[in-house]
């Protein structure tokens, strides 16, 4: 089985892949378990291929020696399958990234490949890495090279779930680790169009909308669950100039922000972090967080504690934010743009905060989110949200590097 290009956003909370233009989304729950568990395990046996993402039990050869591993749906109830989401989590090192990558390879396989075909060639790989794991070295490419070298080569996976046991070697051609948060400028730039819909030609378009920030240096916040980036881009959306524009904002992850705020004040109810995460994420559009419990029939309205919970946290964000960006004596004007999974739960509560900062006018003209600039447009293929920005830049360098082929 031959893909030509695969790229992957390895996320505190969910890792998200396109493989050929085809999105695939893991939670990031990877727990190792012992041979014996594993043989144990009470794993339903499926039959369609569609299933297996949410049933993966897979074994590879670490340091030599065979480890079994949980991974994503059928992970989620084990204590240990959370242990990394509320920390600034080390992609270089830590094994969720690459068995993560194992796993999505194998539902891939399951979807497309032939029952006969155990080899998985792919040319082209594409990941990155936060901009605090970049500024970590002395330069970004060692850190990009030691990312790289984790994929390049030949891997070996089992897939143990019953009803679609085999083992795959998979080979990677080609790899290329960029810069998360600052890759984000080519999605804004540019968008991927489908020019006929009978074919799966994919023409690389440039996306007018942008053009606001033609003057313009713009700060690109990308607020995740870890950790929280920023890079000052040249105008219109252009390459950083220096080390300097890569900046950590010094703030408690999100995440661990949230876990806290749960042991604090709703243990009682939410049973961990995740739980109360999805929660957050099923409500925040409404801005109302009622709990249901579905056995009782009683209703629990938290919305006041998570509300002001999360005007808390935005509120120390863009004062760290505008404090590195914006000292007192600048009369530059910059443009800020916010991105990320967390993005759009804090959107109402940042552009509140904005205000203690700044005018209504000051904040509406050089303070956006992803929906003030981004326009719909049917023909466009995988449009940009917050959470999947990064990862559709990939793709689209991907495509833009791989001219003429096929998505």
């Amino acid at each position: 089985m031959k893909i030509g290009r695969k790229v992957a956003d390895f996320g505190n909370s969910f890792n998200n892949f396109m493989v050929d233009g085809y999105y695939i989304e893991l939670a990031t729950n990877v727990v190792k378990i012992s041979k014996k568990k594993a043989e144990d395990l009470l794993v339903d046996r499926i039959s369609r291929p569609e299933d297996l993402l949410d049933r993966l039990l897979i074994s590879t050869e670490i340091d030599g020696e065979e480890s079994f591993y949980l991974v994503g749906q059928l992970a989620e109830d084990n204590q240990l399958a959370n242990s990394h989401v509320n920390k600034m989590h080390d992609k270089i090192n830590s094994p969720i990234p690459y068995i993560s990558f194992l796993g999505a390879i194998a539902y891939y396989h399951a979807l497309n490949a032939e029952q006969e075909d155990n080899e998985v060639e792919i040319e082209n790989m594409s990941m990155m890495l936060p901009i605090w794991l970049l500024k970590r070295e002395e330069k970004f490419s060692i850190a990009h090279k030691k990312m790289e070298e984790r994929f390049i080569g030949e891997h070996k996976v089992k897939v143990l779930t019953p009803g679609m046991e085999r083992e795959l070697t998979i080979t990677v051609n080609s790899a290329k680790c960029r810069n998360e948060s600052e890759v984000a400028r080519h999605s804004l730039k540019y968008k991927m169009v489908s020019k006929d819909q009978n074919t799966n030609v994919i023409s690389i378009e440039k996306r007018y909308e942008s053009e606001r920030f033609d003057d313009y240096e713009v700060v690109l916040t990308d607020i995740g669950g870890g950790s929280t980036d920023a890079v000052r881009l040249g105008k219109g959306l252009t390459t950083p100039k220096h080390r300097d524009s890569f900046q950590v904002i010094d703030i408690e992850p999100f995440l661990g922000y949230l876990e806290r705020f749960r042991k604090e004040k709703l243990i009682q109810y939410f049973k961990d972090l995740r739980t109360l995460e999805k929660f957050i994420v099923n409500n925040y559009k409404e801005q109302k967080y009622v709990l249901s419990n579905e056995n009782t029939g009683e209703e629990y309205d938290f919305t006041a504690e998570i509300v002001e919970a999360l005007k808390e946290y935005a509120r120390i964000l863009v004062a760290k934010i505008l404090d590195v960006f914006i000292p007192s004596s600048t009369n530059t004007v910059l443009k800020f743009i916010y991105i990320g999974g967390e993005a759009p739960v804090l959107e109402p509560y940042i552009r509140l905060a904005l205000l203690d900062h700044m005018s209504e006018t000051a904040a509406k003209n050089n303070h956006f989110f992803l929906n003030d600039i981004i326009q719909n447009n049917e023909k466009e293929v995988f449009a940009p949200t917050s959470r999947t920005i990064n990862l559709a830049a990939l793709e689209l360098k991907a495509i833009d590097e791989m001219k003429g082929q096929l998505a």
